[in-house]
């Protein structure tokens, strides 16, 4: 236990309280508010690794007392390297070390050198920086140039613009040089931005100099950054003590705080992350006691993943509490980003993870809705298709792409938009879109049933059988419009035009998602020896499965003639809905070459599968399969 919370403010240079200690070791403390601070003092009072801050009452790690340093009486090391690009190689990689020492507020004093590579620098670092081979030529290797930073430095807290860069490339030099990794603490400027200056949209050193007011010279040399990046640290050291921020192992911790205003830290180990492959698949976070906390999805699995090691901004509260209880990670490749979605969506309603919003991993679409069962039908927007007494039309990428649509569409058929059961009568209040003529206003008899009816199936026509009369009216309305000189109305006309053009295509294309059509997709697996297959029926998801040499194709034709000789497909149930909502997105997203989309057709209703030959959507399927088993079963 001594060990476990020695690891915890090992990486808390500022401590912490016994209330937080306390917290981390039991579920529930209890009510007795003096038995945490005199059980840690009996636990760490004989423990040389501890300290105790009797002043702000705060424990911590022995090895960071020096940082209980008054900010205005530290000294710091401001450092910035130029290296030759790429990642950290033995030290080899660096050509210039510049750096300054401040205290008090005054630089008082600098250290500049360049280090020869031993190779040809490449072109684009000679024309980011200035530095040529020639000006390297017989320049101290890094052999000799580190130590001599190093007794520059010293044990003082070192300061850098995006200090993982620079400290990345010292431990990889001081481990090959000096056989020992870089032990000094650092403060990173550009972290302190984000947490100083979270308005500001950019954050590199080009941009804290222009908000500052400092002058760029001899960027992208290491003296000049350096002295640059000093300046920035000037006016944050003036800005820290206004924040609470007094020492430096507050400011150490204030740098590493989340969005949350707590310390960010995820125990999950790096090594354990650079080797997730780079397809897609799904992931599953479990904690220390291998209990599941969060199941996902990713197209890129190492870089998905990767994400929850940063400091994000854009990590929620709930996010940032689930990174701090991470401790391993277990991944799953699949084929494709579609199979990914559905197997996530599967185990997610199945084992329910703690840190799972149902239905939030699902992604958005929005559809258009037509009552057609009622009296005088209703266009509106929803969310996901359900029930039998309507028509939907879609999916639309975003709920603003769906409110364009029906504004156009309402504009051209006139249909209402209102909410609840008509009761037409002449007394009837007309709401704004029957007053600006973009309803025929059917709740105070400004037409009766069969005239509403009439624009519904015009409306339907357009989208069904390609009626074109709409298109008609609309281009005499923009030509009236053009002859009056009223541009502006005519260019909103033919934007109108264009974009139901767009509606009636994608409609043919997507339509059979939400309404009584019948499809089936092929998919290659992870390992691209086998196929999947998703065969969709009445607009849901009804089997998903592996084409190999055990697939029953004959129980799967069964199974689909059976519910298409229905009489009436019943609606999609709650648990179907996740797999349909992820297919209509997929297939309105899908490139050319992701996967296979085989309609099944309608004619197939009547088809029996005890009869010798297969339809034509399972020969299609039998040939991207080329499974021998698929084949014998298929002829």
């Amino acid at each position: 236990m001594r060990d476990a919370i020695h690891q915890y403010l090992s990486g808390r240079p500022s401590g912490a309280t016994a209330e937080e200690l306390i917290g981390l070791i039991f579920t529930r403390p209890g009510s007795d508010t003096s038995l945490g601070p005199r059980f840690l003092q009996t636990m760490l009072g004989g423990d040389s690794r501890f300290a105790f801050d009797e002043q702000r009452l705060r424990w911590r790690a022995a090895i960071h007392q020096h940082l209980v340093l008054p900010l205005e009486d530290a000294t710091f090391v401001v450092v910035d390297l130029e290296t030759t690009g790429g990642a950290p190689s033995q030290g080899e990689s660096i050509i210039e070390i510049g750096a300054v020492k401040i205290s008090g507020g005054t630089v008082v004093d600098t250290f500049q050198t360049l280090v020869d590579p031993g190779r040809p620098l490449p072109r684009f670092i000679t024309r980011l920086t200035g530095i040529s081979d020639e000006m390297l030529a017989g320049q101290p290797r890094i052999r000799q140039a580190l130590p001599d930073f190093a007794r520059f430095a010293g044990e003082h807290v070192m300061v850098a613009h995006n200090a993982r860069f620079d400290r990345g490339f010292l431990d990889a030099a001081s481990r090959a040089v000096l056989d020992r990794p870089v032990t000094s603490n650092f403060l990173c400027t550009l972290r302190l931005a984000r947490r100083l200056l979270p308005t500001l949209r950019r954050r590199g050193l080009d941009a804290l100099a222009g908000h500052f007011g400092i002058p760029c010279v001899d960027r992208h040399r290491a003296l000049g950054d350096a002295r640059m990046t000093a300046e920035v640290l000037f006016h944050f050291l003036d800005a820290l003590p206004k924040r609470g921020v007094l020492t430096v192992a507050e400011a150490l911790d204030y740098q590493g705080l989340a969005s949350d205003g707590r310390r960010f830290f995820c125990m999950l180990p790096r090594s354990a992350v650079a080797s997730l492959p780079r397809g897609p698949g799904i992931y599953r976070f479990t904690d220390q006691d291998g209990e599941l906390l969060y199941i996902g999805k990713a197209g890129n699995l190492h870089q998905r993943v990767s994400s929850y090691l940063s400091n994000s901004k854009g990590h929620s509260r709930k996010t940032l509490d689930l990174i701090r209880n991470i401790r391993s990670v277990d991944v799953e490749e699949t084929g494709s980003e579609l199979e990914a979605s559905l197997l996530e969506a599967e185990l997610i309603r199945a084992r329910q993870p703690p840190y799972n919003v149902l239905r939030k991993h699902l992604p958005r679409i929005a559809y258009l809705k037509l009552t057609v069962a009622n009296n005088f039908p209703r266009f509106s927007i929803a969310t996901r298709p359900s029930g039998r007494s309507a028509r939907y039309f879609g999916p639309f990428r975003s709920r603003s792409h769906a409110e364009r649509a029906i504004d156009t569409l309402t504009r051209a058929f006139r249909l209402r938009t209102c909410t609840g059961t008509l009761r037409p009568a002449p007394d009837v209040p007309v709401c704004f879109q029957g007053q600006i003529g973009n309803c025929t206003r059917p709740c105070n008899l400004g037409t009766d049933a069969e005239g509403y009816r009439s624009q519904v199936a015009a409306f339907l026509n357009f989208f069904d059988d390609g009626e074109t009369s709409v298109f008609e009216a609309l281009e005499e309305r923009r030509e009236a419009a053009s002859q009056q000189l009223r541009f502006e109305s005519a260019a909103r006309v033919q934007r109108d035009i264009d974009l139901l053009h767009h509606l009636r295509k994608r409609h043919r294309q997507m339509g059979w998602v939400v309404e009584q059509h019948h499809f089936a997709v092929v998919q290659p697996t992870a390992d691209g020896a086998s196929h999947l297959l998703y065969l969709v029926v009445h607009g849901r998801l009804l089997a998903r499965t592996q084409l190999d040499e055990t697939t029953d194709l004959p129980a799967l034709i069964h199974l689909v003639s059976e519910q298409l000789n229905q009489a009436k497909p019943r609606g999609i149930k709650a648990e179907e809905v996740d797999g349909t909502t992820i297919l209509a997105a997929w297939l309105r997203d899908r490139g050319d070459d992701d996967g296979y989309v085989i309609p099944i057709s309608r004619d197939e209703k009547c088809f029996d599968a005890s009869r010798s030959e297969a339809p034509d959507w399972a020969l299609q399927v039998r040939a991207l399969a080329g499974s021998p088993r698929i084949q014998r079963l298929a002829e």
